[in-house]
């Protein structure tokens, strides 16, 4: 019996490059699919983008004051001037996502859902909110004040 018909001699060296090159990029083949696949699968996140909207001018939000606005995702905002210290918060409660309102005389923020308290820096203070509200960024440039909202 032979080695060609099956008799377990040894292997041409023909016949281990050609066997080495097959699985060589057969690895390959395997590692790019795995590769693309699992950037398909999970795919980077997209960097968010925010332009910078005009809401209101420092004339209209005297001291004390708030302004809501809506950004372009049909979300509510509340703008507020405490005591010259203008800054910008979501309006949605982060408990169970009630409206807040907010108190100019007591300056904070409340949810009348489940008796939730935030400060005027929208820190949670009393009740069931597990966090602060979300912040928007502020600029005043001219007497404008313009809220960082992201874009859609």
């Amino acid at each position: 019996m032979n080695e060609k018909e099956g008799g377990g001699g040894e292997v041409s060296r023909r016949d281990f490059l050609a066997n080495a090159a097959m699985t060589v990029g057969l690895v390959a083949s395997l590692g790019t699919a795995g590769y693309y696949g699992v950037r398909y699968l999970v795919p980077e996140p997209r960097k968010k983008k925010f332009v910078d909207v005009l809401v209101s001018s420092l004339k209209e939000l005297t001291p004390g004051a708030a302004r809501e606005f809506i950004d372009a995702q049909g979300r509510k905002g509340i703008l507020v001037n405490n005591n010259g210290k203008v800054k910008a918060f979501s309006k949605i409660c982060t408990h169970l996502g009630c409206e807040v309102e907010w108190h100019a005389i007591k300056k904070e923020f409340f949810c009348p859902c489940h008796k939730g308290y935030f400060d005027a820096n929208g820190k949670n203070i009393k009740g069931p909110p597990p966090r602060p509200l979300d912040e928007f960024k502020v600029t005043v440039k001219d007497d404008n004040i313009f809220v960082a909202l992201e874009e859609v």
